[in-house]
């Protein structure tokens, strides 16, 4: 009886379970393409982000159309640009001719405005900024080893 009973019962279980396990089957090949087609849309929205960050790159090194240009040459010894410019938007066209990195600043009216890193040699960036009649300072910061040195130049903006 106990054999007639386990025989009965394994029947009934997989009159159940079998028709459970094959749905289950089916939610997990639907779960399985539901994560290959969210993978696939992460994939081209990484594309995307991608290729805007290298347009924006690009951007980086060229003035806006709207902006004053201003042509900035910096060494380890000196920092070759205007004295003087027209207040208003304005793209610091900033080349490092020296043999060290340098950084580019300007400072005064509450503005402090430099590049987030640094320029290698031979490298150009484009730094805007909004400038306001008056003084201002533009200044290259180098770092040489254990000594940092500091070249400035007087901007006025009139």
């Amino acid at each position: 009886m106990k054999t007639f009973l386990a025989i009965i019962l394994a029947g009934a279980i997989s009159v159940v379970v079998l028709p459970l396990q094959a749905q289950t089957e089916k939610k997990d090949e639907s779960v399985v393409d539901t994560a290959a087609q969210k993978t696939k849309e992460a994939a081209h929205a990484v594309a995307k982000t991608t290729k805007e960050a290298a347009e924006a790159v690009v951007d980086a090194v060229t003035p806006d159309a709207d902006a004053t240009k201003v042509n900035v040459n910096v060494t380890e010894d000196s920092i070759d640009m205007p004295k003087s410019v027209e207040p208003g938007k304005t793209a610091f066209v900033v080349k490092n001719s020296g043999k060290e990195k340098h950084n580019f600043e300007v400072r005064g009216h509450g503005i402090d405005k430099k590049f987030m890193l640094a320029l290698a040699p031979d490298e150009t960036k484009v730094l805007h900024v909004d400038l306001k009649t008056g003084r201002y300072k533009a200044m290259c910061l180098m770092t040489d080893h254990e000594k940092k040195k500091k070249i400035a130049v007087d901007l006025t903006v009139r």
